[in-house]
């Protein structure tokens, strides 16, 4: 063989081999369907761009961080443990809890003021969660006010995602942390092949002051989700303020993150202080992600759409399902359940706009109503039959239920979800419903996105 060709000959055998090992690796490690067939695919066709990838984007769940709540199976005084507890007990999350209350912050200047409030009122300790902390005004006055906090003692903890990080990267921070606030970076970008996991972010958004209030959904600390004053050009989203007994499950969300951030072992807070037990209001935490046995938020949701026996709607910036939320969905609507979804007309991820289109056409022939926001809407909500809601962090797609660190906060109580009724038909108010024209072209790109999807 000419002597030049060896070089080719043996880059073709390596190839050969880790398409053969990393083949063997996607099929042993039992991902949903379409994820499959999405890795196959890729590194099948371009295994020179796809072994790369994989290498980066390939552990789904973490071995070294779980969260485990002790399994407790009492049930509160007078209540019936519904489906969707039973569940969430079996799998080891937190048992539902009654809260004194339970408030919808409806809209950006009113989340914004409450995170304000509850800074500046702080006396022990501000935990924060964020995926995106901006550098712009409203980032600013944030990281200000936190730092006057540290300034006075208060124990000040800033748990911020690495890529979130990269993309903003805070002038602020250095001031704060001279002032004695903390900071951590979840999950590096950058590691050696099989050492790390860039793809698993932690999309969880949370305060805790004190051990005793917390604010939990989806909004990150920029002017696009919320701020001082309103903002026509600010993105619609939902957050929801607790006190009570779920207080003390989500501050202990957060110091795991943080301890897996420091790659310290967990320990529970030994801090004396907690919110007064009592109250009416019932809700439960969901975290869900690599750090927790299965996926908890996917469960409940394909459980409680097969239990549905009167509506569902779902409110979301991003819908790529899988094929079994897919069907769960289709026969929602056979038994005669009104499904309806509420998207944004466009978002601002172009790429997951495409991976969408299959979808909501597909549900749209069989009687689900799609309704398009006509701008940017980044709430995430579901509710079901007017008895549960789930509000948090997590979009309705396979990123956020199947890879990302996520956190919900699954409400019981009437009077909750009848506020959060009320602010959902608001939203509908303003949508449309008109789908952009089909054609040979679009069904080609949205097949192919659908395809990725369950990647993106």
């Amino acid at each position: 063989m000419n002597t030049f060709l060896w070089p080719q000959h043996l880059l073709s055998i390596l190839t050969f081999l880790l398409t053969l090992t990393f083949v063997s690796s996607i099929l042993r490690a039992r991902r949903a369907a379409g994820s499959t067939l999405a890795w196959l695919g890729i590194i099948c066709i371009a295994p020179y761009i796809g072994i790369p990838v994989y290498l980066f984007l390939s552990t789904r769940k973490s071995k070294t961080a779980t969260v485990q709540f002790e399994v407790n199976s009492e049930r509160l005084p007078g209540n019936q443990l519904s489906s969707t507890q039973k569940i969430l007990l079996h799998s080891g999350s937190p048992g539902a809890q009654e809260n004194q209350e339970i408030e919808l912050l409806p809209t950006g200047v009113a989340a914004y003021e409450q995170l304000m409030a509850l800074i500046r009122g702080a006396r022990r300790s501000i935990h924060v969660t964020t995926f995106i902390f901006g550098k712009d005004q409203v980032g600013l006055a944030v990281v200000d006010a936190l730092s006057e906090k540290a300034k006075e003692g208060v124990d000040v903890r800033v748990l911020v995602d690495s890529l979130g990080a990269t993309l903003i990267r805070h002038p602020s921070f250095k001031r704060y942390q001279q002032m004695g606030g903390k900071i951590a970076y979840f999950m590096p970008i950058f590691h050696l092949p099989f050492r790390g996991r860039t793809n698993l972010r932690n999309h969880r958004k949370l305060m805790v002051v004190d051990g005793e209030r917390a604010l939990v959904g989806g909004m990150n600390l920029a002017q696009e989700y919320l701020g001082p004053t309103a903002d026509p050009k600010r993105w619609v989203d939902l957050a929801v303020s607790v006190k009570g007994g779920c207080v003390q499950d989500l501050k202990e969300i957060f110091l795991r993150d943080w301890a897996y951030a420091h790659r310290a072992e967990f320990k529970k807070s030994r801090e004396p202080y907690r919110a007064s037990q009592g109250g009416k209001l019932l809700a439960q935490v969901v975290a869900s992600g690599p750090d927790v046995e299965g996926d908890l938020l996917y469960d409940v949701l394909l459980s409680a759409i097969h239990e549905s026996k009167k509506n569902i709607w779902i409110v979301s910036p991003y819908f790529i399902p899988d094929e079994g939320l897919t069907k769960a969905l289709d026969l929602a609507v056979k038994r005669g359940v009104s499904v309806q979804i509420i998207i944004p007309e466009r978002s601002n991820h172009f790429l997951a706009d495409l991976a969408r289109g299959s979808f909501i056409r597909d549900l749209h022939s069989v009687g689900v109503q799609i309704a398009f926001y006509p701008k940017m809407i980044h709430a995430k909500v579901v509710m079901i039959d007017q008895t549960l809601a789930i509000v948090g962090s997590a979009n309705f797609d396979m990123r956020s239920l199947l890879f990302n660190y996520e956190l919900g906060l699954v409400i019981y109580s009437q009077p909750s979800l009848k506020d959060l009724e009320k602010w959902i038909q608001e939203q509908q108010d303003e949508t449309g419903s008109e789908f952009p024209p089909a054609n040979f072209w679009r069904d080609l790109v949205e097949g192919i996105a659908r395809i990725i999807g369950p990647i993106l």
